[in-house]
């Protein structure tokens, strides 16, 4: 790529991105840091080895965001490892750090868009996904798929980044939100349940529709989570808030100020007592919260994965928090892919990260080795949970259908959290009665519209 291409690109690119409020300046002037940082020790310092001789230096660069992956602490220990141990590779750190009021996470690309066009060009790019897609927009990541094998990775980890037939980045491991009620209350038929489906079981079931819910504002939190979800399409760049936001507006709207059916003071209702219906979950892995969770609120009877009302019924969704790009002009392409094989997607590791519940593997063989032991026996730290050594273990059928779900979700790493804030914010006007539906929805199409045809 001629180098005016490349200034002309990466000025388009730098255009696309927030300053957060603050004047810009070289990275190196604002937080970078030379050396894989020593977390242990609450501070950012050199790397404890050296690049020497033979070494093949291979840069990472890595970009900040509000949403920090909390598996970075792992990945230094390996990398400083790594350094150590390996006789061809010496990997050199430099992270860019964000503005303290930055919600978007954009100050971080900008400082690195700066370093490059500087001719300071990292080898490996990690970033939040939706940050990185700018990059690959602009033709500075490499395809992938002729370094990696897709069928070590989850299927649909690859057509969650697979577009156009190419591969330009790839993420280390992925979060689920989902939610969850006795199949014998909702029916089996209820999976990924629409706004409908949700409106109507508030209205008939006599106790809370959601575990601990307090407020309306809780269970505005249950509803939003499916219309962030499901609202944008972040490869086509287009929104139908009309058919997504509305609705949710609309019955949000019309609920009492308490948001649920306790008036009296009395406390929220729970999903074990039976005085609430659905319990809200976070799988950051495969290990022990799953059995637990349906130890402890279910009784291990069969439950049904409502997840998050949407327009679609695409209910549950995934969290990717950070993911990783070779640069296309980068001298050490292959070396760069060889070394994240050896450490961060290497099956050792991404067992780790599950250990330490940093996210669901991406590896297929690090997901199927869990899962042959998965659901064993293990002691409940809960006191209020049943005695029967019978229900700690998982049935067959719970585990396959914990593994179709891990296997089966439709994962969007590109949701941005700038357009999060938008409808939060431009939602709270209805709320407050400064705004009908209808403004609102005609605001954010304008808002969110003009974001995505900048950003594509």
């Amino acid at each position: 790529m001629k180098r005016s291409a490349i200034l002309l690109s990466l000025a388009m690119l730098m255009s696309t991105v927030s300053c957060g409020g603050k004047a810009v300046s070289s990275a190196s002037d604002t937080g970078k840091a030379q050396g894989i940082p020593d977390l242990a020790g609450g501070t950012r310092t050199e790397s404890t080895t050296e690049a020497s001789g033979e070494k093949i230096t291979i840069k990472l660069a890595v970009a900040e965001s509000p949403d920090w992956w909390r598996g970075w602490q792992l990945v230094w220990d390996k990398l400083n490892k790594f350094n150590s141990e390996s006789d061809k590779y010496y990997v050199d750190v430099v992270i860019y750090s964000i503005d303290e009021d930055d919600k978007f996470g954009d100050t971080s690309a900008q400082r690195l868009s700066m370093d490059i066009l500087a001719d300071d060009v990292p080898d490996i790019i990690a970033a939040a996904p939706f940050q990185l897609d700018k990059f690959r927009k602009n033709g500075y990541l490499t395809d992938l798929s002729q370094y990696i094998h897709r069928e070590d990775f989850l299927g649909n980890v690859i057509s969650s980044v697979e577009q156009d037939g190419k591969i330009q980045m790839i993420y280390p491991t992925f979060e689920i939100y989902t939610a969850a009620a006795r199949t014998a209350l909702v029916g089996a038929d209820k999976e990924n349940w629409t706004v409908q489906d949700a409106v109507g079981a508030y209205n008939s079931f006599s106790g809370d529709l959601i575990s601990n819910m307090y407020t309306k504002y809780d269970l505005r939190h249950y509803f939003f989570k499916g219309v962030m979800a499901s609202c944008i399409d972040y490869k086509s760049h287009t929104c139908d808030l009309e058919n997504g936001l509305a609705p949710v507006l609309s019955f949000l709207s019309s609920i009492p100020d308490t948001g649920n059916r306790n008036t009296s003071g009395e406390a929220a209702g729970d999903v074990t007592s039976g005085t609430a219906l659905v319990q809200e979950m976070w799988i950051n892995g495969i290990n022990t919260y799953y059995p637990t969770e349906m130890l402890r609120c279910f009784g291990n009877e069969p439950v049904t994965f409502v997840g998050y009302p949407t327009s679609s019924g695409k209910g549950s969704y995934a969290d990717v928090a950070d993911a990783f790009g070779i640069m296309a002009n980068s001298p050490h392409q292959s070396e760069a892919w060889d070394v994240l094989a050896q450490t961060i997607f290497s099956d050792e590791f991404q067992m780790d990260l599950n250990t330490y519940s940093y996210g669901v593997p991406v590896s297929k063989n690090a997901v199927e080795e869990l899962m042959s032991g998965f659901g064993a026996p293990f002691k409940s730290t809960k006191p209020e949970a049943p005695v029967n050594e019978e229900q700690r273990v998982l049935t067959e059928e719970q585990k396959q259908q914990f593994y179709d779900l891990l296997s089966s979700i439709v994962i969007d790493p590109f949701i941005n959290v700038s357009i999060e804030y938008m409808i939060k914010e431009e939602s709270d006007y209805v709320f407050d009665g400064g705004r009908s539906i209808d403004e609102c929805i005609d605001i954010l199409q304008n808002r969110i519209g003009l974001y995505l045809s900048e950003t594509e």
